[in-house]
């Protein structure tokens, strides 16, 4: 048995134990049996710093489909690198996908602190003075990228999953509050989509957009804008899919937490979807930002 994304400190004995006991009593239980799959993911849960397991067709495989994005709202502090280190540590993503760096300058330091030393990877969009910034990283032992490349607002990597061979294109998105740059930026994502056909295709970040009214809480006597045609009209245009949202209802909360919004989110093609079925995404808690990460995974029990 092979450990990929194992973390320099180790993992836990007890449920490493658990998972090989599995692999030793299935032949007598039946490969898949209920009992197998409820000890695997008991054993997994023990595991400490190891990356994502799924259970598929009876056996154990690591599962390549596992997406963090979040708008950091800058990455240039000590207690926010902790943050997402801690994170990243926790959801075990096999890319991450950072908004609002604020930074002009990412170096391979930086991602091993928020990463790890092991299997890594990244491209960074330099943030423009102390606005903006996008950064990329990926698990090398998880995902081959063949190209990246940078766009107004928006971060592209190109490439496979390595384990499903699967080829995709994964778009870091910012969009900044000014509305005619909102719609030069859906414009120039929506001319980049329709140049890429019929393919595995990701957006994800703070598009800085709701879809509908119900995602949007203002304090009481607040005028309520319906601003969400454009947004709607781009995701409409490009065939996106946008899954609930599980976790919690917005991802954006302003100081006082009387104003809410959900402004972040992954947006899918329909082969995305046809490829991976049982994604879903789930908001987390904020933390130091006032935006909430959003996890992009399969969901192996449904």
């Amino acid at each position: 048995m092979v450990l990929h994304g194992k973390e320099k400190e180790g993992y836990n004995l007890k449920g490493m134990f658990i998972i090989g006991l599995v692999f030793f009593l299935d032949q007598g239980m039946g490969r898949g049996s209920q009992k197998s799959v409820r000890w695997v993911r008991e054993g997994v849960r023990l595991v400490k710093g190891v990356r994502w397991w799924g259970v598929v067709d009876g056996g154990v495989r690591m599962c390549e489909m596992r997406l963090l994005s979040w708008n950091v709202r800058g990455l240039g502090g000590l207690e926010k690198r902790k943050e997402v280190k801690d994170l990243v540590r926790e959801k075990a993503p096999i890319v991450l996908c950072i908004q609002e760096t604020k930074m002009q300058l990412i170096d391979d330091f930086l991602c091993t602190l928020i990463w790890g030393p092991l299997n890594h990877d990244y491209s960074y969009s330099p943030s423009v003075g102390a606005s903006g910034g996008l950064l990329t990283v990926w698990d090398t032992s998880e995902v081959d990228v063949w190209a990246s490349s940078r766009g107004d607002h928006f971060l592209l990597i190109h490439g496979r999953f390595i384990k499903s061979n699967a080829e995709f294109y994964l778009f870091n998105v910012y969009a900044l509050c000014d509305q005619r740059a909102k719609q030069t930026l859906w414009t120039s994502l929506s001319a980049r989509l329709h140049t890429l056909g019929n393919c595995n295709v990701c957006l994800c970040g703070d598009f800085n957009y709701i879809r509908s009214l119900e995602e949007r809480r203002l304090v009481r006597g607040t005028r309520v804008v319906d601003d969400c045609p454009p947004f709607n009209e781009f995701i409409d245009d490009c065939v996106l899919v946008d899954l609930p949202l599980g976790g919690r209802k917005f991802t954006w909360y302003k100081g006082d937490e009387c104003s809410m919004s959900r402004l972040d989110r992954f947006l899918l093609s329909e082969e995305w979807c046809l490829l991976w079925p049982n994604c879903i995404q789930v908001a987390h808690l904020k933390g130091l930002s006032d935006h909430c990460p959003i996890l992009l995974s399969v969901d192996d029990q449904n």
